[in-house]
């Protein structure tokens, strides 16, 4: 299995360093909208594991691209033009809350510096998506970009299936030899985990579906992408990026019932309080029963849920140094939600929780403004794509460069949305001009 041998510690691979180089100084000279390209051939294709630490903090390749990305952005004010949105404010909040409480856990230095860096990573990446992915054609251009990178990253997946050795494996942060369980090859590629692979691309089919709908992209493009994405998320032999692709397409198809979505969830709310009051066991032990691949962890992740609860009382002021007492094998927290809390307490969790809220809300004002399908059915995806990621969240929690995809992406989905909402604005008020020189 892999370690983290390399944490700490410089571990630049020749290969990395060069691909780092080259795409660091692209990101400061491409055009505007190619700027977050580099970034994501980063993400796609070289294991969060490479890094360099210089007086004891640690600069991955990512995070070097993100800052370059920034860098370039308020040199060449790309950012200009944005209006501030609701999750924007909830997640400096988030993020403040968030180091302001770990530095306080650890008490030391260093652990305000290590919270630091992550949170330069996650907001870093979603302010990116804010600057560089502000409307449909953005999307439409990062979409075809990742489906394209997908046909070799599909070629690595499957030559790992066939060798159960990993190519990715000389860079370090990933295992040499491929993971096996009950018999089954776990591919990763440069992802930190097989999951975490499947679940960076399953993620992104509700955009497919939605340019499929649209006819914004040919055919056998998305054909294409759709087979390498779904190759890989089966090439990770994983239980949670399977049920992604489960929880796609209920969430595409609940479109036909968008005008009774308030029932419905609360139809979901009331019958899983039933299930709680009949069952012998609480509610969320349905999660132990979840198998999809063969030798899932479901009971870990009920066990965890169960555990923290009752350790309530441990966590909920600033979060709590480690949960292994909380019992066998708890020291590893899959589960974003719970994770929140260990990391900033329940007033963490909240924070989280609302940004996720806000998110939701600036879809759902989104989809009611289009007067165009594309963006309604584009705002749709993005809103499928935050629930299946809600839905993953109870069963693992993020790390590696998908916290970089995760976040990126929610910042791309809240422009885009907010320019569908502002351009109907436009035109109302036009029209409102219009009919008022009618009258006069």
């Amino acid at each position: 299995m892999a370690t983290l041998d390399w944490a700490n510690q410089t571990t630049a691979h020749p290969v990395g360093l060069g691909l780092m180089a080259v795409c660091a100084g692209a990101t400061l000279v491409v055009r505007r909208e190619y700027a977050i390209f580099p970034l994501l051939i980063m993400i796609m294709a070289i294991p969060s594991a490479q890094r360099i630490v210089v007086a004891t903090i640690d600069f991955s390749f990512i995070r070097i691209l993100v800052m370059a990305a920034l860098f370039r952005a308020f040199m060449r004010k790309e950012q200009l033009g944005l209006t501030r949105q609701t999750p924007d404010i909830a997640i400096i909040f988030w993020m403040v809350w968030g180091i302001f409480s770990y530095g306080l856990l650890f008490g030391t230095v260093s652990a305000f510096i290590t919270r630091t860096g992550f949170m330069l990573d996650a907001v870093g990446s979603y302010y990116l998506g804010r600057i560089y992915v502000r409307n449909v054609v953005d999307l439409k251009r990062v979409m075809v970009f990742l489906g394209i990178a997908s046909i070799p990253m599909f070629m690595f997946f499957s030559i790992e299936r066939a060798t159960g050795q990993n190519l990715f494996s000389i860079f370090g942060g990933v295992p040499k030899y491929t993971l096996i369980r009950d018999g089954r090859l776990r591919c990763q590629g440069p992802f930190s985990h097989p999951i975490m692979a499947g679940v960076f691309w399953a993620v992104l089919l509700p955009w497919l579906g939605s340019f499929w709908i649209t006819k914004q992209i040919p055919k056998i493009l998305l054909i294409t992408f759709a087979v390498c994405f779904l190759g890989i998320v089966l090439n990770s032999a994983s239980s949670t990026p399977v049920m992604s692709v489960v929880f796609v397409v209920i969430g595409m198809g609940f479109y036909l019932f968008r005008g009774y979505l308030t029932q419905i969830r609360w139809l979901a709310f009331f019958t899983l309080i039933a299930l709680h009051m009949v069952m012998q066991k609480p509610v969320w032990h349905l999660i132990s029963r979840i198998d999809i691949t063969g030798g899932s962890t479901g009971w870990h992740r009920y066990y965890l849920i169960d555990r923290s609860i009752a350790h309530f009382h441990e966590w909920w002021l600033f979060g709590v140094q480690s949960t292994a007492h909380w019992g066998r094998g708890l020291q590893d927290v899959t589960n974003q939600f719970i994770l929140e809390g260990v990391r900033s307490g329940a007033f963490g969790l909240i924070l989280f929780c609302l940004f996720i809220y806000t998110l939701f809300k600036l879809y759902g004002r989104s989809i009611k403004a289009a007067r165009q399908k594309s963006d309604r059915w584009i705002m749709w995806g993005a809103g499928v794509i935050l629930f299946v990621h809600c839905m993953n969240f109870l069963a693992v929690s993020y790390f590696g460069q998908m916290q970089n995809a995760f976040y990126l992406l929610l910042g791309a989905s809240v422009s885009i949305g907010a320019t569908i909402i502002q351009r109907t604005k436009k035109m109302k008020r036009q029209e409102a001009i219009i009919a008022q020189e009618r009258l006069a």
